[in-house]
This record gives structure tokens, C-alpha cells and sequence, in this order.
């Protein structure tokens, strides 16, 4: 006879296993950051950590696991979840554990596997949470649900190669615009309230934003690249991950223009960095946020959903992604108050899977076979 106690039992293995197997992979990527941070870390973070703090975290992640792995073993049916995080729990060990001591390695290149750990860690547990918690778009879609691997992969390899990312973008500002860099206005930006700085840097991105995701949408060539964001048919905080190697490398290089050009000081560069990595992943999610009458000033889960749409009145909608004063002034505007879009995604689907999608621009049937708009 099945007794009601031995439901929630499962249910906590799973959950159990679940944890394991999540943080396990987590811990043995941190010692790596540890013993190899010249290679594995981003040059921009270094000065900003802790080291005994993150050891001390890292002690008690691996503990975690170990305690979520063990449950798992007694609780759950099949036990490879808690397999997979005492596995890597051991794996971890021997490559010297949270106190492992640092190497030294000499390389202008990096992978920025602490910044994929930290955001996976944080922002990911954060988002699950408040999708699971707040009011959905989508009442029943679940944190795994169809494509979350090729999302999860997306996420992995553009935190990966953020180094590469500002390097080229880097070059390009410096390179390209040098010469028009004034430095009467730098004075005279960084002379400016803090708040005043950090509202004019992000019109300025913006900006350039709305220009340049408006050329994605017009120019078939750049759509074709930009079609793979807009190729997921679910939206929550990992799908705005799905973006093809050359938008990122593109997009990033053109918005550092204007924050290069204007001088902004470091602390408001942070700042805007700060702000785009929550509110990318916020008007994404999975939340049904109101806000009433500031969707006239801030870009919403609602507004940049209406923009992922299908649906044929949101075609040719919504391109900002900090404010909507551009899409206000230029006409594109659409955010309906009382209502959500009914599909997402390409109308014509392009191909699935990393490898397809990055080489989808460049195949001879695409023009074809996709329009230039996310539908048509």
C-alpha cells in the first residue's frame, strides 16, 4: 500500500538530485578559476573579488553538494543526478579543492568562466525563483522547457568568450573613432551628477540600440544573423541568451561607440553594465510584470515580448532596449496594456541546434527560406 508520506520523499530526492547536479559542475568550475585565473577569469573582475570570501563560498557549495548528492542516493529513483554531483564534488578534490593554490599564466587572452559561473549561480537561481513565484506569462511552462539546452548552451559560450567580445569591440572604438574623442567634453561629462551621467549614458546606447536592431530587421543579411534570437517559441530569463556570435561582436562594438566618444567615467560604465545585465534578462523572463504608467520610460517584460512576437501587429515593433523613447518618436511603438502576444518566434523556422544556427547566415537557401521579418 502507497502512503502519502513517501510522495513528497521522491519529490525531495529529485529536488535533492537536482541541486547536486546542478552545483557540482559549478564547483569544479570555480577551483579551475582558482588555480588558473590569468586564463579563466575576466581581467575587468579580478580586482573586485574577495579570494577568501569566494573560497569560503566555494567550501560550502561543495559541502551542499555533497549533503544534496547523498540525499538523492537514499531518496530518489534514478540516483545518476546525485551521481553527477558527488562526481564532480571528487573531481573538484583533486584538482586541489577550494584552497587549491593559484598558477601563474602569462596570456593577454581569457575565458570568462567566473563570469558564467557567478551569473549562473545568482541571476540564474534568481530568475528560476521569481518565475516560479511571481505571476507567468505562460502559467505552465516549466524551467526545462523545450530548447532550454540549446538556451543553456548560448548562455555558456557567450559568457565564455567575453573576453574575446572586449577585445574586439574594444579595438574598434579605440581604433576606428579615436581620433574624434574630445577632451573638453570628457571633462565636462565626467562633471556632470552621477545621475545625470548614468541617464545620459543610457539614451546614448540606446540609441544606438534602436538604430542598429532596426537594421537587423531591415537589411536581409542582418536578419538573417539576428533570426536566431528571435527563433525561440518560449520566452524566460535564459532564451535572450540565443544570440549568433557576429550580433553579439557587432552590437557590443557599435554600443561602446558613443561611451567611448561621450568619455564616461569608470563608476558609470559599471553602472550601465550593472543595468543591462538585470534588465536584458528581466524583459525576457517568463513574468508578467505591470507597471503601470512606467512603460512609458522603461523597457518591460511586456513591451520586449510584444517585440519577440509572431503575431502580425507586433511585426516591425518595439526595437529599444533600455527606454522606449525612440520606438515613441520614430513610430514603432506597441505595447498593448491588456493583453500579451498569443505565439514567438520566426513564422518560417530556421535551423535548430548551435552549430546550424551559427552557420544559417551564410547558407545559400536562407534568404529564401526566411524573411526579414520575425514573421510575414
Amino acid at each position: 500500500m502507497h502512503t502519502q508520506t513517501g510522495r513528497p520523499k521522491l519529490g525531495e530526492g529529485r529536488i535533492s538530485g537536482a541541486i547536486a547536479a546542478s552545483l557540482g559542475p559549478l564547483c569544479v568550475g570555480a577551483v579551475l578559476c582558482l588555480r588558473f585565473p590569468d586564463l579563466l577569469t575576466t581581467a575587468e573582475f579580478r580586482p573586485l573579488y574577495n579570494v577568501g570570501l569566494l573560497r569560503l563560498i566555494l567550501a560550502l557549495a561543495m559541502c551542499t553538494t555533497v549533503m544534496a548528492g547523498m540525499l538523492s542516493f537514499v531518496l530518489a529513483r534514478p540516483k545518476y543526478l546525485g551521481a553527477i554531483g558527488l562526481s564532480c564534488v571528487l573531481l573538484a578534490m583533486l584538482l586541489g579543492g577550494p584552497y587549491v593554490a593559484s598558477e601563474t599564466v602569462h596570456t593577454h587572452m581569457y575565458l570568462g568562466l567566473d563570469w558564467l559561473i557567478l551569473d549562473l549561480f545568482f541571476g540564474g537561481s534568481a530568475f528560476i525563483a521569481l518565475e516560479w513565484i511571481l505571476p507567468r506569462v505562460i502559467k505552465d511552462q516549466g524551467v526545462f522547457r523545450e530548447d532550454w539546452q540549446l538556451d543553456l548552451t548560448y548562455f555558456s559560450i557567450n559568457h565564455l568568450l567575453i573576453g574575446l567580445f572586449l577585445l574586439i569591440s574594444n579595438h574598434f572604438a579605440h581604433d576606428v573613432f579615436g581620433w574624434v574623442q574630445n577632451g573638453w567634453l570628457k571633462v565636462h561629462i565626467a562633471a556632470l551628477p552621477p545621475l545625470v551621467r548614468f541617464l545620459l549614458i543610457v539614451l546614448a546606447a540606446d540609441f544606438v540600440e534602436y538604430v542598429s536592431h532596426r537594421c537587423y530587421h531591415e537589411i536581409p543579411f542582418l536578419w538573417r544573423i539576428h533570426a536566431v534570437h528571435h527563433s525561440p517559441h518560449h520566452m524566460d530569463w535564459l532564451s535572450g541568451s540565443r544570440l549568433h556570435i557576429l550580433e553579439v561582436i557587432m552590437t557590443r562594438s557599435l554600443v561602446l561607440v558613443p561611451v567611448f566618444l561621450l568619455g564616461f567615467p569608470e563608476d558609470t560604465i559599471f553602472a550601465y553594465v550593472l543595468f543591462v545585465s538585470i534588465q536584458s534578462v528581466v524583459i525576457h523572463s517568463n513574468i508578467a510584470m505591470d507597471v503601470g504608467w512606467l512603460r512609458y520610460f522603461i523597457v518591460t517584460p511586456q513591451f520586449h515580448h510584444w517585440h519577440h512576437a509572431s503575431d502580425e501587429e507586433a511585426l516591425d515593433r518595439n526595437y529599444c532596449a533600455h527606454t522606449p523613447l525612440f520606438d515613441l518618436l520614430f513610430r514603432t511603438y506597441h505595447q498593448p496594456s491588456d493583453r500579451w502576444p498569443q505565439q514567438y518566434g520566426t513564422v518560417k523556422p530556421i535551423p535548430g541546434g548551435f552549430f546550424g544556427q551559427f552557420l544559417y547566415p551564410f547558407s545559400a537557401h536562407a534568404e529564401e527560406e526566411t524573411p526579414v521579418q520575425p514573421g510575414e
